[in-house]
This record gives C-alpha cells, sequence and structure tokens, in this order.
C-alpha cells in the first residue's frame, strides 16, 4: 500500500511540472529573449544549430587532435546553447588564403542567385507584356540533411544538429588591420553591436575597454565588426637612477625624473669614482618615443618621434632621421659619453650603474629587481601600435544565418576558463596536462595553437616556462598603454611596398654604420651631408617623402590631413610630410 502511494504522488509532482513547463512556455520567455542563464529543460525549445569556427594552427597539429577537441568543445557547447561547432583548423601559412577563398566562393554563389533573381523578373516583365499568365511559380526546396552516426567523421555525436554546407562561413579570425579594414568596407563581416549591447554584454566587462572600442574607425562612428583577443600590448622603457651614487654625489635621486636632469651624475660619477667596475651610464640610450620605420622595428634612416602623451590624434610626422634635432643631439651626447668611457662595456654583465634605461613588459618585475637600490623613473610609457592591436580578432561572417549562436560561442570562448583551455591547449590528459603550480605541461605537439589566436589570453592556463604572474602584468600595463598616431593608417606594412622596405634597409645599415664611424667632432658635418644624400635616395624617396601612394609618409600625412588636420589659412603650412629638401 505505501508503495502504491509513493507511486501515485510521484505522478502527481510530474504532472505538476509538466504544467509549470508549459506555461512557461506559453510566456514565451527563453534564454535567447532575456540573455538569462539556461538549463537542460529550456534547451529543449532551441532549435539545435551547427556554426562553424575557421581558425589558424601551429605545424605538428593533426585531423585527430583537432576532432578530439572538437567532440569536447561540443560537449558544452550542446549542452549551454543547443549548438554543436564545426572547428576548422588550417595551417597558419595558408589561413588568409583560404578565408579570403571561402569569401569568394561565397560572393559567386550571391552573384549567380542576384542573376537568377534577375532573369526570373525580366522573363515575368516578358510575359505580363505579351498577356501570358501563369499560376505556376517556380520553387526551390533545400533539404537539410543530418549525419549519419555511422558514417561520421567529424566527431558529432547528435543527428540533430545538421551538416555543413560547403557555402556555410560563420566564425573566423581577422589578422592583422589590413585585413579586418578590407573586410568590413566589403560588408563581409556582420555588425556585433547590438549583442554587445545585450546578450553579449559580458565582452565588456572581460576585454580591456580601449582595445574594444578600438575596432570602431578612429572617429568612432562604424559599428564593431569583430571581438578582439585580450592580451598585454607594448613595453615600457624605465630609467634606473642609483640611490647611492647619487646621495654620494650631492643629488637627490628622486628628483631626477628626466634623462637630461641625470647627465650630470653620469659625468660625475665618470669623473670621481675610483671603483672601476662601476659604469657612469649602462647603455646607449635612443630619445624616448622613436619610432624606426622598418618590418622588425631596426634603425632605419625614415623615422617618427612620438611624445609619451600622444594619441591617435597626434600629428608624428615621418621624418629624415637625420633632420631630427632631437636625436641629432641625443646622438652627439652619446657620442660624448662613449669617447669618454662613460658607458658599460657589457651591460648585460654589468652589476653597478649610476644611470641605466632598460626595457620591460612590467613595473613590478623591475621595483622587485632594482627599486631597493634604484629609483625606477618610467622614460617611455608602453605603445600599443597597429600590429598589436589588430592582431587578432574573431569576427562573424556577414553571411552567416546564425549570429547569436557564433556571439555565444564567442562570448563563451572569451569568459569561460574550461573552453578557452580546451581550444587553446587541447584536451587535459591527452594533449596536456597541469604540473603542480598549475601550469601547462604539453604531452604532445598534436594540437598547437598561438594563444592569442584563441580568444582571451588571461582566461587560459600559462604554460611551463612563464611567469605565472604574467596575465597579472599584463593587464596592469594595458591601463598604462596608449594607442600610436598610426593605429589606424592602412597599408604600412603591406605587399605593395615591401621590396622597398628592403631597399630602405640596405641604405639604413649603411649609413647606420657610417654614423656610428663617426666621432663627436664630426657629426655635424656628417648630418648635413646624410641628410641630403638620404633625401635624395630613390628608396628613401619612395618611402619618405616622395609622391607613390603606398609610401607610408603618404599613407600617415593623407590620413592626418582626412582625419585630424586643422586647416590652414596658409596652403604651404606644414602637414607632417617629410622633409626633403637640401639640407643648408
Amino acid at each position: 500500500m505505501k508503495k502504491k502511494l509513493i507511486c501515485m504522488l510521484l505522478i502527481v509532482m510530474m504532472i505538476s511540472s509538466l504544467i509549470l513547463s508549459s506555461c512557461s512556455l506559453a510566456n514565451g520567455s527563453s534564454d535567447e529573449e532575456t540573455g538569462t542563464d539556461t538549463d537542460i529543460e529550456d534547451m529543449s525549445n532551441r532549435t539545435p544549430v551547427t556554426i562553424t569556427l575557421w581558425l589558424p594552427t601551429l605545424e605538428g597539429t593533426t585531423d585527430e587532435a583537432v576532432a578530439l577537441v572538437q567532440d569536447e568543445l561540443n560537449s558544452h557547447f550542446k549542452t549551454s546553447f543547443t549548438t554543436a561547432v564545426q572547428l576548422k583548423a588550417i595551417p597558419e601559412d595558408e589561413y588568409v588564403s583560404a578565408v579570403y577563398t571561402q569569401l569568394d566562393k561565397i560572393q559567386e554563389l550571391e552573384n549567380q542567385r542576384k542573376a537568377e533573381e534577375s532573369r526570373r523578373r525580366e522573363l515575368a516583365q516578358s510575359r505580363r507584356k505579351a498577356g501570358i499568365t501563369t499560376a505556376e511559380t517556380e520553387t526551390e526546396t533545400v533539404e537539410q540533411t543530418t549525419v549519419n552516426l555511422e558514417t561520421n567523421d567529424i566527431g558529432y555525436v547528435d543527428s540533430r544538429y545538421p551538416t555543413v554546407g560547403e557555402y556555410q562561413f560563420d566564425i573566423f579570425l581577422v589578422l592583422g588591420y589590413d585585413m579586418y579594414k578590407e573586410l568590413a568596407d566589403d560588408d563581409k563581416l556582420a555588425a556585433l553591436d547590438d549583442n554587445l549591447n545585450s546578450t553579449s554584454k559580458v565582452l565588456k566587462s572581460y576585454i580591456y575597454p580601449t582595445f574594444l572600442s578600438a575596432y570602431k574607425d578612429p572617429l568612432g562612428t562604424a559599428a564593431t565588426y569583430a571581438i578582439p583577443n585580450n592580451h598585454g600590448m607594448g613595453e615600457y622603457k624605465f630609467m634606473l637612477i642609483n640611490r647611492e651614487l647619487a646621495l654620494k654625489y650631492d643629488y637627490d635621486p628622486e628628483a631626477m625624473t628626466t634623462f637630461a636632469a641625470a647627465t650630470d651624475l653620469i659625468r660625475d660619477v665618470a669623473r670621481y669614482e675610483e671603483d672601476d667596475s662601476v659604469a657612469p651610464l649602462l647603455s646607449w640610450v635612443d630619445p624616448a618615443g622613436m619610432t624606426y620605420w622598418s618590418e622588425d622595428g631596426s634603425w632605419s634612416v625614415l623615422s617618427s618621434l612620438v611624445p609619451n602623451l600622444a594619441d591617435v590624434t597626434a600629428n608624428a610626422p615621418l621624418t629624415n632621421i637625420f633632420r631630427n634635432a632631437e636625436y641629432k643631439a641625443n646622438f652627439k651626447l652619446m657620442k660624448e659619453f662613449e669617447e669618454n668611457g662613460m658607458i658599460a662595456e657589457d651591460p648585460e654583465n654589468c652589476e653597478k650603474f649610476a644611470v641605466g634605461v632598460i626595457s620591460s613588459d612590467s613595473f613590478e618585475k623591475v621595483v622587485e629587481e632594482y627599486g631597493e637600490d634604484y629609483v625606477v623613473v618610467t622614460y617611455e610609457t608602453p605603445r600599443a601600435t597597429q600590429a598589436d592591436i589588430f592582431e587578432s580578432a574573431f569576427a562573424v561572417s556577414s553571411s552567416s544565418s546564425n549570429l547569436q549562436r557564433c556571439m555565444e560561442v564567442i562570448t563563451a570562448i572569451n569568459t569561460d576558463p574550461e573552453i578557452r583551455n580546451i581550444l587553446q591547449y587541447g584536451v587535459e590528459g591527452v594533449h596536456y596536462q597541469l604540473n603542480d603550480d598549475n601550469q601547462v605541461h604539453r604531452l604532445n605537439n598534436e594540437y598547437m595553437m598561438n594563444i592569442r589566436y584563441t580568444g582571451n589570453t588571461y582566461m587560459a592556463y600559462t604554460e611551463e616556462g612563464m611567469d605565472p604572474n604574467q596575465w597579472e602584468y599584463d593587464k596592469t600595463r594595458n591601463q598604462y598603454t596608449m594607442m600610436t598616431p598610426y593605429t589606424y593608417v592602412g597599408g604600412l606594412f603591406s605587399a605593395e611596398n615591401e621590396q622597398y622596405y628592403s631597399d630602405l634597409a640596405k641604405i639604413s645599415q649603411e649609413y647606420y654604420d657610417k654614423m656610428m664611424a663617426t666621432s663627436l667632432e664630426d657629426a655635424d658635418e656628417f648630418f648635413s651631408t646624410a641628410a641630403t644624400e638620404v633625401s635624395e635616395n630613390e628608396a628613401f624617396a619612395n618611402l619618405g617623402g616622395g609622391t607613390w601612394e603606398y609610401g607610408p609618409a603618404t599613407l600617415y600625412n593623407t590620413f592626418y590631413s582626412e582625419n585630424f588636420a586643422v586647416e590652414e589659412e596658409d596652403p604651404g603650412a606644414e602637414t607632417g610630410a617629410v622633409d626633403t629638401t637640401p639640407a643648408a
């Protein structure tokens, strides 16, 4: 009897539960409408969807490993979003070409569709003119197929999820500013702002705001077409002032906030210090903000000077370096120090110095290492270059019919550590394991991805060999990082000017060697001659101050004048162009 009563109670509870569920569905509430968390019961109200995710992969990645990662991801995505992902991993050197090929195929299909629509309209119009009427209409039936579990070889485990067609293209990675700008301008990317302001607004809490807002155009009027993969940007330069030596020679180390203020200390230590192991200056120092225009950032005759407080609206012209007054004055100062033996011969192994400038990604690291003996002063603030900001971002193709589902997946990748680490490192226990410090130890190289290509880096584990606190250092640095004036200038490094950069590198090496061999006494004469010779050099003229449309100075001057330059009454007023006139 007791068993019968218990069974009856269970049946009543089940019926009540079903009635309540029906009422909820009748009210029309769902996770897609409200943006709230969902449970398994809510998932039954969503149509199963399959979307594609295209990523570049590193050498060593196997198809079998990608299939395992896809299965692991889908065990989460199906439960959370009733969405399956087809992961398409393409070798890094083939990735961009594959993306453009797919976009071309989609465009060709669209062109055919439009041509067919035009043909049908013309045919209907001609029939009406001829007085022909018919009730027949041409229709197309699109059959949706599902995966056959017996022949499935791409990892799906549920036949409810549709297969991916030849032309389906959903989430993919955009690499670099030029690619992003081109695809956005060509309407190949879906606008994401509605989602960022509603169901995916949590992304704004996970991605550095300046970084995310950079994906609008320079004047902030365009839509957001991609979600950047959050990471640390730029690098500090710090000046170190030796406390003991400064006080010994009657200087206040805390008052030396500029390099110019520290030059007398350098000279006094060189003149009076009896300990030969002490270096007055650690190493050669460039003016703060020097930017060299070369493919690898090495010294170049084409240069610019970007002050610490300059932003994207600043006028930072690209110039012949031998016409840069600040650079020339700094060079002569360094030559004085060099010729008088004030610069350490072996900076890497110099244990004590009066003044030095070093690079680092973290103020905390420098203070920890040097703070007891040296005053640490920021010499150069971090700069987020165009390459930093637009290195990689997740975009959704404008041809995708599942923007909401795509944004759910992108949001999960950037905010959910479990999903983030699967996409980056693979399956735990198969491709990697965590060591005692909770860092990734690779078990093999069967699944290898660039950590800046797979989402928000701060959601990922650090690997063995990395500083366990690296993400915290990066987050702090980003708060002080500024964008360069060249952030939104397209084509600065492109196929069109690749050869000219190569030519420029050759003359830069030639003049660098000549300059470094020049004495302080002959420096002014060298600069005067070199300024004229470089200005007249064809490679410099093309990339520097010539009329060639792909020269970086031409590109920057055009960009600045169109966006930020104030109209001048004098038509010959300076606009940021490179000065190529012969030196006096």
